[in-house]
């Protein structure tokens, strides 16, 4: 039985379950505290190993996944955080430059949504798409455009971008140290 305010995504049920948690075919959605630091750090350990994400560390990964945030949520599975995602007031000056221009937001006007990471045990469950759904409706309902950016060679999460409805603004260069990366303006689809 549905309860009046779910919502279907094509992978299950959505259910706001508390004003900061929600729930898609049995993974919990809900916001991040200081006691899920540890764990998440943990995944996103696992992840740069495995991806290479992200591929820029200017310090250690603590600070990248705690780094200030509007809101930032994980996700459990069978009472085991298994993923991460937070929302945030801006990206690069060239991301931000570029999302501006193509939602003809102001860049104040804008949520970007960032550090989404998934235990690599734990994919191809809904995850990736329960944390992507509730930032990016987060930012919706503060009246904020989401978007995101990504490096080309992340070609799952593109993927995963994609078939939720994403759409690419186009690419832009952003030096990193001695480095220059390519990445991925997404912006997200509008309700």
């Amino acid at each position: 039985m549905r309860n009046a305010r779910a919502k279907d995504f094509g992978i299950g049920t959505y259910r706001r379950a508390a004003p900061d948690s929600a729930q898609i075919l049995g993974v919990l959605v809900r916001t991040r505290n200081d006691d899920d630091l540890d764990r998440c750090v943990e995944i996103a350990r696992s992840v740069h190993r495995l991806d290479g994400y992200p591929p820029y560390l200017p310090g250690d990964l603590r600070t990248f996944i705690a780094s200030p945030a509007i809101c930032a949520w994980v996700a459990e599975l069978d009472g085991r955080v298994v993923g991460h995602v937070a929302l945030h007031r801006h990206s690069s000056l060239q991301v931000m430059a570029l999302a501006s221009a193509a939602t003809r937001q102001p860049t104040d006007r804008l949520g970007a949504v960032a550090r989404l990471v998934v235990a690599p045990e734990a994919r191809r469950r809904g995850i990736g798409r329960a944390l992507l759904t509730t930032a990016a409706s987060a930012a919706v309902e503060r009246g904020l455009s989401p978007i995101l950016d990504v490096a080309r060679q992340f070609g799952g999460a593109v993927s995963l971008y994609e078939h939720c409805g994403w759409a690419c603004a186009g690419v832009v260069a952003v030096p990193l140290g001695d480095a220059i990366l390519e990445e991925l303006v997404y912006i997200g689809p509008t309700p």
